[in-house]
């Protein structure tokens, strides 16, 4: 073992500190994806999803460890076959000898974690975290403004290819709830608690409709804007966690990353 080097059950050990595991939904799958925990490591690469390219990248830079938002596995699988997802995933893992370990909703949910991020680059005031919504945020802008100005304006905000606005008029709007990721789930907290309008991504059509009917407005500003920034919270967060004990193991993001759901053209080509 190298000076200042770690096994990787240790630095889980530092994952749940920072982002406790308990704080994960019950379907959730944090921690260890794939690796041993007596192994050292002595470099880590960061990144929003478990992707080949992420992989390679952890491999091509020697980090013996990529630590992810999104899991590689959230439902058990019975056999491992190249041609599957997650599968494919997991024989790239072990080919290129890299460990893995995701921090998912325990890093919506904790202090410092990904929706205190937001709360942050939107200025929210006042933040809460709701009782029945752990993996949210509550606050209000310092001064109100038409949904559609603050659609236009979060757009710009994440870099968001498109942004989606549900509602059927263009109201003043003040209490925000946001939730990173796919919030819809938590409509009715929303709700509960007066929310103008709620931030957030992957809005299904018939969670619209009811959110429509429910009279809550919504900005869908999509997954990826809204998470991106999840690699670059770890690994600040982690180094700092690893400056303090003093270990010499070394955090690189991967940047590359890409939101899958490019803006999309319709043009008066003929393709006959």
């Amino acid at each position: 073992m190298s000076l200042g080097s770690l096994q990787l059950a240790r630095l889980v050990e530092i994952a749940d500190t920072l982002y406790p595991f308990d704080l994960a939904e019950p379907w959730d799958n944090v921690g260890i994806q794939i690796g041993h925990p007596d192994r050292i490591i002595e470099r880590i690469a960061f990144s929003l999803d478990p992707s080949p390219c992420a992989l390679e990248f952890a491999a091509q830079n020697q980090c013996g460890l990529l630590v992810t938002h999104h899991p590689i596995l959230l439902s058990p699988i019975i056999r491992l076959a190249a041609h599957e997802y997650p599968s494919r995933l997991l024989m790239l893992a072990a080919k290129k000898d890299v460990d893995v370990v995701s921090l998912h909703t325990n890093l919506d949910a904790a202090v410092g974690g990904l929706n205190d991020h937001l709360t942050h680059i939107m200025k929210l005031e006042g933040v809460q975290t709701p009782d029945h919504a752990r993996c949210a945020r509550i606050g209000a802008l310092a001064n109100p403004v038409g949904l559609h100005s603050l659609a236009a304006h979060l757009g710009r905000l994440f870099e968001a290819s498109s942004v989606r606005v549900i509602a059927r008029d263009d109201r003043v709007v003040e209490r925000v709830f946001c939730a990173s990721g796919s919030g819809m789930g938590y409509l009715g907290e929303a709700l509960r608690l007066g929310a103008d309008v709620m931030v957030t991504g992957d809005v299904r059509y018939h969670a619209a409709v009811e959110a429509l009917q429910l009279g809550m407005a919504v900005i869908d500003c999509g997954r990826f804007p809204l998470e991106k920034a999840a690699p670059q919270i770890m690994a600040r967060a982690f180094s700092k966690a690893l400056h303090e004990l003093d270990a010499r193991v070394e955090c690189i993001v991967y940047d590359e990353e890409q939101d899958p759901f490019s803006q999309g053209y319709i043009g008066e080509e003929d393709l006959s």
